[in-house]
């Protein structure tokens, strides 16, 4: 039963959190389509970035370890651990509530100039990529995630 009952709480906690910053704001977490992962947008320098602040399965079932950024192309790159790995950067805004950004996913190693844009709400932004000049785009859709996860022991530290 709290097999079942914590990924409950967790969107029950989720749809309860609402807007953390103000309804036009980038800024804060934001819990991935696939909810297998949190991105907190925050300043760092002068542009906004997206860093991994948590993952549902944290641990490599394989090795055991914490999971680390091994499909990135660059080998001196895949030691990387996936908690507090940046994956949205040079974050710029383009029009009201549209920032042009680029992606990369950890999932397999690609990166991408994307196009973010928040809903009327606040609560859902959508981030979409094409290539081939715009002929073939894709697009997620994240949502604002409470401000700490619901079991903070899945977190592993940046070592």
């Amino acid at each position: 039963m709290t097999r079942f009952l914590l990924p409950a709480l967790f969107f029950v906690a989720v749809a309860a959190a609402g807007a953390a910053t103000a309804p036009g704001s980038l800024e804060g977490r934001w819990l991935t389509q696939d909810t297998r992962a949190i991105v907190e947008v925050a300043p760092c320098g002068a542009q906004d970035c997206g860093t991994i602040v948590w993952i549902k399965d944290p641990i490599d079932l394989k090795s055991g370890k914490p999971r680390h950024d091994k499909h990135n192309p660059v080998v001196s790159l895949q030691q990387r651990p996936i908690i507090g790995l940046l994956t949205l950067n040079k974050i710029v805004p383009n029009t009201q509530g549209s920032w042009n950004a680029v992606s990369y996913d950890p999932r397999d190693g690609e990166t991408h100039e994307i196009t973010i844009r928040i809903g009327a709400s606040g609560n859902k932004i959508e981030l979409k990529g094409c290539v081939l000049g715009g002929l073939i785009c894709d697009s997620e859709i994240w949502t604002r995630a409470p401000a700490a996860p619901i079991d903070p022991s899945q977190q592993q530290t940046a070592n």
